[in-house]
């Protein structure tokens, strides 16, 4: 099963709940649902979509509440002491991407999802926007 690493916007997209760019973030996440890939996003990224839930007058219990939600069908990974050091020490221009592409890196992910592709150049693992993403996967399930 496909391993997905969303980036933080793209777990913004889905717990604000108010964004053009929603549809697609819930789609991969219906896709998680049903099993037919596996779904990750880093500590740091629910961190950050709270904040910008908290931004959007979004009151607490029902940040808590998507949240609790998101982590039922997303796989939460780690942002630790080894991550930060990776991240230091990489050719990643933007630290807050150095620190989501090497804890997609410490679940072995498959591909990343971003809608920044290019905050991703040092980048092993494909990196995808959500549009390519989806359409990829329609085209392996009707194959």
């Amino acid at each position: 099963m496909r391993r997905v690493f969303l980036d933080a916007n793209v777990v913004i997209d889905a717990l604000l709940e108010e964004d053009e760019n929603m549809e697609a973030a819930l789609r991969i996440l219906g896709l998680a649902e049903q099993g037919v890939i596996e779904t990750y996003c880093s500590s740091l990224s629910l961190a950050t979509a709270s904040y910008f839930m908290e931004k959007a007058k979004i009151d607490h219990k029902q940040q808590v509440e998507r949240i609790n939600i998101y982590c039922q069908i997303c796989n939460v990974t780690t942002v630790d002491a080894a991550v930060v050091r990776q991240a230091l020490d990489s050719s990643f221009t933007d630290f807050e991407d150095a620190l989501q592409y090497f804890s997609a890196m410490t679940e072995d992910a498959d591909i990343i999802v971003t809608r920044n592709g290019s905050d991703f150049t040092h980048a092993e693992i494909p990196v995808q926007t959500p549009a390519q993403f989806l359409d990829m996967m329609e085209k392996e399930i009707n194959d």
